[in-house]
């Protein structure tokens, strides 16, 4: 039924109902989505003061570290100065700036128990800087600290207040978002809702309300929109949540980093023990450590970032820390460094100071510099390289020190102009050390040392090669005449008595003196020369001096020869044995033989040993032809008859071969010869080398058996000590002694002496050397125990003696008849 125009107009009417309600729904909405944009910004806003409570915390935290910095001031800790407590004041008194600012204190506004705080802090802020000039004065660092103790209770109260304050606003305004997307969820569901009904409405109405439908459709599909648009903005806000939380919690990380990283380069930096410097490409300091502060003696306000390096190096020249000549050195060095945009390392050195400096330019155009002061460093070196030229016992020039000198006198040395070599050697210096000992040996160098120095000039060079060996350069002397002038000085001088620990000592020197002149440039050459001068002044008498000269060479070439000659002689079997009888005085009969050593060369003849036995001991050949004296005396002696006993010489130099006792062993076991009937002779040479170790020997000798006799007694040095060490049987009279019976009252004096103190001692007595009857009178009435000499019979060979045994020679010495009788010793008689 269609409808009146009454009715249209009463079904518009209605259709304008739902129409502004609709209106009114979405105004609603509208306001709604206002009022929950402004809710979440004010929302946000409200988190952002998570500020204030850190900076309420970085408050507290930074008056604890003033405080800490005063404290370690006071206590004087390694690490703490004055400018450290007044950086860590400057740190504090910016953040009280910060806390002060109006936006915090609205935010603690309302709570009484933190409203004081501040101003109570900015009243002890101002205590502090009134002290702080006077902060070096005692208890003024006490007193500040006394000013903040009472302000830590309140700060801390202040940091956690504010902290709770910020959470719990957090709190609420989380629970505020979630009421505020309820309600926003519920006004797009309403809007939905009414929107639905809206269509159904219209599609119950007439074709007028179509075209209402029409628009509502089209505000539907706008409603639809606004809130797909609501929704996206809901999610943008959560997100933009989100990214504000990670934001922040970023800042804290890197903040956190930043603090690690600052002070791990703040601690590297400052603890090197080199000093540190970097400029950039205009020459303006970018930074520097303590070290180098140190080094120069600058403040640090005075070498701040952007400083001036022409104004800095002004300020170290000033200071004086160190030299100025080394900072000017520093200053031109670094300038040619960065000029030539090169890399390297000089050093800075004036008035005993050493500035080591490391230079490197960097990718940018700027530089850094190290600085090393080196000083101490220089001083040991310097101290090395003397230790290395110098004897450590006598502080004269050592053998390295002499070699340079000598070197630089052949090549400095004036043509016509000469120097002398002169080579010393303590006589009998290892008779002191080993008898008074190795200190009073070492005092006695340092003794000679000081008269070798004192009988030079300035100019001359005296060292010490080692051992007892000393060497004096004599540079330019205008005559042969100084250099001996000077030699006959040096032995005057050595030779005088010395007193070590109350003890008397008497030492001389031999000198070896060699020449340099135009025909000699060979130092090797010319230490050969004056040793082979040395070598002649020892062996005529020592404690004089000698000049090199040509026939030495050829001396030293003849036993060279010798020693070759040595060689062949053992290998070809030249060395013969003679042996000369020994008789016992108390029965008159033969006792035994001693083995002397004879060479027969096959052009010069028969050869003493005083000749080639020398040159044997020095050439160490010795030791094999002893063995073969040893084992052939062994052999010989072994078809005797068994009563008859033979003597072997042993030379000092056999007692350095420790296979000496097994060669005796082995020469008696292969000749079946009883060790009793072997009889072994030292000298006193061999108890000099190494008393304990010849002792040692000799004791093994000894349980084999064998009989040990000292020969040569009382020609060397303290005998008697040696009777006392070691373990003789039998002293052998030196001839030198029996020579002088007839003529010297002294000799007759010693040779009873020894006699009567050997036979107390339990030992035997050998006289050798006897010539005459009287001698033979005089030591058969003294209690000689054994005699030897031409008077009875010389030195013979073995089928000589063999002979004479056998036909009852040697039944009784010459010139005896059976029954005799000693005589009474004669009176001796005046020297």
């Amino acid at each position: 039924m269609p409808l009146t125009a009454t009715g249209k107009v009463r079904r518009r009417n209605q259709a304008k109902l739902p129409l502004l309600l609709i209106l009114f729904c979405f105004a609603l909405a509208a306001g709604c989505t206002s009022y929950l944009a402004i809710q979440q910004d004010q929302t946000v806003h409200r988190l952002a003061r998570y500020d204030d409570a850190f900076d309420a915390g970085q408050g507290a935290v930074e008056l604890l570290r003033f405080q800490d910095a005063v404290s370690a001031f006071a206590l004087g800790l390694p690490d703490s100065s004055e400018d450290i407590v007044n950086l860590r004041l400057e740190i504090f008194e910016n953040r009280f700036e910060i806390l002060s600012r109006e936006s915090f204190k609205s935010f603690i506004a309302g709570h009484s128990e933190i409203d004081g705080v501040l101003d109570e802090l900015s009243v002890a802020l101002k205590d502090i800087k009134v002290l702080m000039p006077r902060l070096s004065e005692k208890g003024v660092a006490a007193q500040i600290i006394a000013e903040l103790t009472p302000l830590d209770p309140d700060m801390t109260r202040l940091s956690s207040i504010t902290s709770t304050l910020v959470g719990t606003q957090i709190e609420i305004d989380q629970a505020h978002l979630k009421n505020l997307h309820l309600i926003s969820s519920g006004v797009i569901f309403a809007l939905i809702v009414v929107g639905v009904l809206l269509i159904i409405m219209l599609l119950r109405d007439n074709r007028l309300m179509m075209e209402a439908n029409r628009h509502l459709s089209l505000l539907t599909e706008d409603l639809q929109v606004a809130g797909a648009a609501l929704t996206s903005a809901h999610s943008a806000v959560a997100k933009a949540n989100e990214d504000l939380a990670a934001q922040n919690a970023a800042l804290r990380n890197r903040d956190e980093a930043l603090r690690i990283q600052n002070t791990r380069f703040d601690a590297a930096l400052n603890n090197m023990s080199h000093g540190l410097l970097m400029a950039d490409r205009n020459d303006r300091l970018i930074v520097s450590n303590t070290r180098f502060l140190e080094m120069f003696g600058l403040r640090p306000a005075e070498a701040e970032a952007g400083a001036a390096l022409e104004d800095l190096f002004r300020i170290m020249g000033q200071r004086q820390s160190q030299p100025r000549a080394v900072i000017e050195r520093i200053r031109e060095q670094t300038q040619a460094f960065v000029a030539q945009k090169e890399r390297g390392s000089f050093y800075a050195e004036s008035d005993g100071r050493s500035i080591q400096v490391g230079h490197m330019p960097m990718a940018e155009g700027g530089w850094v510099a190290t600085y090393e002061d080196i000083t101490e460093r220089r001083k040991v070196e310097a101290n090395t390289d003397y230790i290395a030229h110098h004897d450590a016992l006598t502080d004269l020039p050592n053998r390295l020190m002499f070699t340079l000198r000598m070197a630089e006198a052949l090549r400095d040395r004036a043509a016509d102009r000469f120097f002398a070599l002169l080579l010393l050697d303590v006589d009998h210096f290892k008779d002191v050390n080993d008898t008074l000992g190795h200190l009073a040996g070492d005092a006695l160098l340092v003794m000679i040392a000081r008269r070798l120095r004192g009988c030079v000039r300035d100019e001359d060079v005296v060292a010490r090669l080692g051992g007892d060996e000393f060497a004096i350069l004599q540079m330019q002397p205008r005559t042969r005449d100084e250099t001996v002038t000077l030699a006959h000085r040096l032995v005057e001088a050595v030779g005088q008595p010395y007193s070590i620990d109350g003890r008397r000592v008497v030492a001389g020197v031999s000198v070896g003196i060699a020449i340099c002149n135009d025909e000699t440039n060979d130092a090797e050459q010319l230490l050969r020369s004056a040793d082979m001068a040395l070598y002649r002044s020892k062996a005529e008498g020592r404690n004089t001096s000698r000049f090199f000269e040509a026939e030495m060479e050829t001396a030293v070439q003849v036993r060279s020869t010798i020693a070759a000659d040595i060689r062949d002689a053992l290998e070809q079997d030249r060395f013969e044995v003679l042996y000369q009888p020994v008789f016992e005085v108390a029965t008159g009969h033969l006792a035994q033989f001693e083995g002397l050593l004879r060479w027969n060369h096959p052009t010069l003849g028969t050869i003493l040993p005083s000749r080639f036995i020398p040159v044997a001991e020095d050439s160490r050949l010795i030791i094999p032809i002893g063995e073969s004296v040893i084992r052939r005396a062994c052999m010989d002696a072994a078809d005797w008859p068994a009563n008859i006993r033979v003597a072997v010489n042993l030379s000092p130099t056999q007692f350095e071969d420790r296979g000496l006792t097994k060669v005796v062993e082995s020469a008696l076991r292969n000749a079946g010869l009883q060790p009793s009937r072997l009889e072994l002779e030292i000298t006193e040479g061999a108890l000099l080398r190494d008393g304990d170790e010849v002792r040692s020997m000799l004791l093994e000798l000894r349980a084999l058996g064998v009989t040990i006799a000292l020969d040569d007694f009382g020609t060397g040095y303290a005998s008697l000590s040696y009777l006392r060490h070691f373990p003789f049987d039998k002293i052998k009279i030196d001839r030198s002694f029996i020579g002088d019976l007839g003529s010297r009252s002294d000799s007759i004096a010693i040779v009873e002496s020894v006699i009567k103190l050997a036979t107390k001692l339990g030992m035997a007595t050998t006289a050798e050397g006897i010539e005459t009857a009287e001698q033979w009178n005089f030591l058969s009435a003294v209690g000689c125990t054994y005699v030897q000499g031409y008077y009875f019979d010389r030195p013979r060979s073995l089928a000589t003696v063999q002979r004479k045994m056998e036909s009852g020679e040697y039944a009784l010495p010459l010139g005896l008849e059976p029954g005799w009788a000693p005589r009474p010793a004669p009176t001796p008689t005046a020297a």
